[in-house]
């Protein structure tokens, strides 16, 4: 039996971790994997006290921050299902057995929403990524397009300018949108990126890899067609959240509803943190911000 555990361990999840052990709670952290999507960011330069880091080195310090305190974290896990039974005590249902625990924080954050057009599932893995991190290097001196240009659409084109010989920067709105205004400038001046304003993807096609991208303009039937190679979705994501549906109370999109002074959800001894909450602004430093509230507020809970 556990006092608190907490499902993932991103920037949320691990703040909430290091508040939660140094109140001398016995925590257990569950995860899918260490640092969400954190892991996924290429160059981070607005975190603070860190001027610029890679994605991947930042979780690193997450992890070295984490165990100092003896964090107890179990990777690989997929929760199925929550209940809250006897004595006020939750059981959580993973892919790896059962655990309990007085009081949860949902830091699950969000996974990628899957692009749907034609060609999209027949291509996945073989020319469409989901991680410009992870895939970039493969198409050096190739073209390819970014399908998305919201904060991290821009982020994966900035990383494909190191290796691809042309990027297409496909933006459904009429201009760029996101936080970083510093990055939409160093992209609108890049001369390795066309950014396609107003416009979204229709088809992919190909043989055994992808080869073309068909898309359209607003308000045009016209459909025009661009070869590459290469196609990265950044088209947003959604929460984590499926497993809690009859626990807490959820908004239109899937976020958990929490009060946004104590981060607890509908369900008493349920809090959450992060991307998965409809806590404005999704920032690293914000979902470390309220993992750290989260914490506190379940130790008052469990006190």
């Amino acid at each position: 039996m556990h006092d608190l555990i907490i499902i993932g361990a991103g920037p949320a999840g691990l703040s909430a971790a290091i508040y939660a052990v140094r109140k001398k709670l016995r925590v257990l952290v569950l995860a899918q994997m260490v640092g969400g999507q954190t892991i996924d960011a290429h160059l981070v330069e607005n975190y603070l006290g860190v001027p610029e880091i890679l994605g991947i080195e930042l979780v690193e310090k997450f992890k070295e921050h984490a165990k100092k305190f003896d964090t107890e974290i179990k990777e690989n896990i997929s929760v199925q299902k929550i209940t809250k039974g006897d004595a006020d005590i939750f059981s959580i249902k993973t892919n790896k057995g059962d655990f309990q625990a007085k009081a949860l924080i949902i830091a699950s954050g969000k996974k990628y929403r899957q692009l749907t057009v034609s060609g999209a599932m027949e291509f996945e893995g073989k020319g469409i990524t989901y991680c410009a991190t992870c895939d970039a290097p493969l198409f050096k001196d190739k073209k390819v397009a970014v399908i998305g240009a919201g904060d991290a659409g821009q982020d994966a084109a900035w990383q494909l300018t190191q290796y691809a010989e042309k990027i297409y920067l496909f933006n459904r709105y009429q201009e760029l949108r996101g936080d970083d205004v510093v990055m939409q400038e160093k992209l609108k001046q890049h001369p390795k990126i066309e950014i396609i304003d107003d416009a979204y993807p229709v088809e992919i096609k190909g043989d055994k890899f992808v080869q073309a991208l068909v898309y359209q303009q607003n308000g045009s039937a016209d459909r025009k067609e661009i070869a590459v190679s290469g196609i990265f979705v950044e088209i947003g994501s959604v929460p984590v959240s499926e497993y809690l549906k009859d626990m807490v109370e959820l908004n239109e999109k899937g976020e958990i509803i929490v009060n946004p002074k104590t981060n607890m959800a509908s369900c008493p001894g349920i809090f959450a943190a992060g991307d998965v909450t409809d806590i404005p602004h999704k920032q690293m430093i914000i979902a470390a911000g309220e993992g750290a509230k989260a914490a506190l507020s379940a130790y008052e809970y469990l006190k």
